[in-house]
């Protein structure tokens, strides 16, 4: 067959029946399996994209418990430090309460005992006095009275007023 431009019908057909067959077996052979393989792949990230996803809500899940727990534990802890704060107070107050009550009682003893010991002393000294004055008016009354045995009752008076006991005071 003579065919104008030297095209032969036969010769395209042939390489368009090559052509067909050699598309559809890349297809079936590379195209197909590809596509699967990246469809696959897809899926495969996507599931990790929802993993990740659920992840990250629970960890703000818990994250958030913990937030909370933290915040409940200061909380207590900082309650519990104001009750042993005021524990602290109270127990202060009533040993310093304690300590100033018997700093009282110590005191009033003390006082009680020198007011005591004041008329002790007292009691002691107006007893010398009454003696002193008793023995110099029996030697007034013994010697009989003249300036030269006034002037020496008088002397030993100051000198027996100034010894009690034979201890000299000064």
């Amino acid at each position: 067959m003579n065919t104008p431009l030297n095209i032969d019908v036969v010769q395209i057909l042939l390489h368009v029946l090559n052509l067909v067959i050699l598309v559809g077996g890349l297809s079936l052979i590379l195209y197909k399996p590809i596509v699967r393989f990246l469809k696959q792949r897809r899926e495969y990230y996507d599931g990790l994209e929802k993993k990740h996803a659920e992840y990250e809500k629970e960890y703000e899940k818990f994250e958030s418990e913990k937030q909370q727990l933290l915040a409940d534990a200061e909380a207590e802890a900082q309650q519990r430090r104001q009750q042993a704060e005021r524990q602290i107070a109270e127990m202060t107050k009533r040993y310093a309460d304690e300590a100033k009550t018997r700093a009282d009682a110590v005191i009033r003893a003390a006082e009680d005992e020198a007011e005591a010991r004041k008329r002790s002393i007292l009691e002691s000294a107006q007893t010398e006095i009454g003696e002193l004055v008793l023995s110099a008016t029996q030697k007034l009354l013994q010697d009989g009275a003249n300036e030269k045995t006034d002037s020496a009752l008088y002397d030993e008076f100051i000198r027996t007023a100034n010894t009690a006991d034979g201890k000299k005071k000064k």
